[in-house]
């Protein structure tokens, strides 16, 4: 048997009330006092779910800082000119120059549509297996230094 949350009176069924606020479990005499509410189920957290596409992820180039600067000399004009026919501070764009700051995607597109150069690119992976008469494979005794 429960016991009712507002009297302590032992009873055979409890309701779901709420009493000023507060949900309780009371008995039928004290559910009079309170708003009786229904009996709610559980909710399922949703799991997000990895989609099965591939990403199409472009990564910054290791000389983004260079080709931009290199670029903006080559049609000769200065920062401050870049700078305001981008919409952007002198002082973001020396920082970009001198790789102080990573540009986020916008601002890259911005740059790279005026100076017309790739800031992002799509990494690839190449294979390094270099062709051998050996079919072995490395082991672990080929590339670990063993300390006498």
């Amino acid at each position: 048997m429960a016991s009712c949350k507002l009297c302590g009176q032992d009873a055979d069924s409890l309701k779901k009330v709420k009493i000023e606020g507060a949900t309780l479990k009371v008995c039928d005499s004290c559910s009079d006092m309170g708003e009786e509410v229904g009996t709610s189920k559980k909710r399922k957290k949703k799991t997000r779910s990895r989609s099965a596409r591939p990403r199409s992820e472009k990564v910054l180039v290791n000389d983004y800082g260079s080709r931009i600067k290199e670029a903006r000399e080559e049609e000769g004009i200065s920062i401050k000119e870049l700078a305001d026919e981008l919409n952007e501070k002198v002082s973001l764009l020396s920082k970009l120059e001198k790789e102080d700051l990573k540009p986020d995607n916008s601002l890259a597109k911005k740059i790279e549509d005026r100076l017309g150069i790739d800031l992002y690119t799509t990494p690839t992976v190449h294979d390094h297996d270099a062709p051998s008469s050996d079919s072995r494979k490395a082991t672990l005794g080929d590339v670990a230094e063993v300390k006498d």
